[in-house]
Parts: C-alpha cells; structure tokens; sequence
C-alpha cells in the first residue's frame, strides 16, 4: 500500500470531456506509460426513508455505496459523518431487502470509467466521470506502487559488519 491521490482535471478550452480525457491519455503514452488495462467505480446514494425520521423537519441522512474493479469481490458503505463498511458484493441485495430504512435517490448513480496505466513507479487512472448518460467531470488517480521492503532470509537488514 503506499499513497493515493485522486484529483478532479478540468476539461481543457475548447474540448469536450473525451477530447481531453484522449489528450491526457496521448501525454501519458508520450512519457513512457505503459497500458494495464481497465478500470470502474460507482457509486450510489441511499437515503433514509420517510418512515424512519422520528420528529418532522428532521434531515435523513445519506448512504453511499461504492463498487470498485479493482476489489471485484467487495462492497463498500459510508454513512454520511458516520462509520463505513466493507462488505461482499451482496451487499446490494441487503439494501433492497432495506428499503423501508434506505431508499435510493433519484437518478444518484455516479461513475467512473477510465484506462490504468504504469508510470515508472506510479500507477495512473484517467477516468471518465458520468452520471446518467452524460460525461460530467475528469478524475485522475495516482497511487505509488513502490514495492514493500524485502527482508533477507537471514532475517537481518543490512550487510554484515566486519
């Protein structure tokens, strides 16, 4: 594990969403970037229901719930100011047996959808962020993949002194 960091990019003047996502993935290759392939998120707002507010004027609160490629067999959950979860992909199915406590907001599922590429010791995500059928933002995630520090089989770091 090493640092993430994810970035929203602005659309560049003049270009649409993909023109600049296509810009950015052409600068990427011109450096020396290697392709590794694909990558997606999602994410879906829950609520919670009407029923479940005790006293009027009351603000529900939010749920999000995330999916991620990259841990194919895992769902993750975060309440709003609140703890999080990490839960196998059924997860899903639990929320519609919920749906007296959480509902789903309208038209609420935001994803990205991008190319991973390999830069020296980085890995780089250019993604396309929609919401519904039109392209809304850029994301560009850099994580550093430098390895974890191997330890000799003698089970001393260093060389021996003498």
């Amino acid at each position: 594990m090493g640092v993430t960091c994810v970035s929203q990019m602005p659309v560049a003047e003049g270009k649409s969403v993909q023109q600049t996502v296509e810009l950015l993935t052409r600068k990427l290759e011109m450096l020396g970037a290697e392709k590794q392939g694909t990558f997606c998120v999602d994410c879906e707002t829950y609520h919670t229901a009407a029923s479940t507010l005790g006293s009027q004027g009351q603000a529900g609160k939010l749920m999000y719930v995330m999916h991620n490629s990259e841990y194919p067999l895992s769902c993750f959950a975060l309440f709003e100011n609140g703890p999080w979860l990490i839960a196998d992909t059924n997860f899903d199915v639990l929320m519609v047996k919920l749906k007296g406590f959480f509902q789903s907001a309208k038209a609420s599922k935001i994803e990205t959808r991008g190319t991973r590429y390999q830069y020296c010791d980085f890995l780089v995500k250019v993604g396309t962020v929609t919401m519904g059928p039109s392209a809304r933002g850029i994301s560009v995630e850099s994580q550093d993949s430098l390895m974890p520090l191997k330890v000799p089989k003698s089970g001393r770091l260093g060389g021996s002194v003498g």
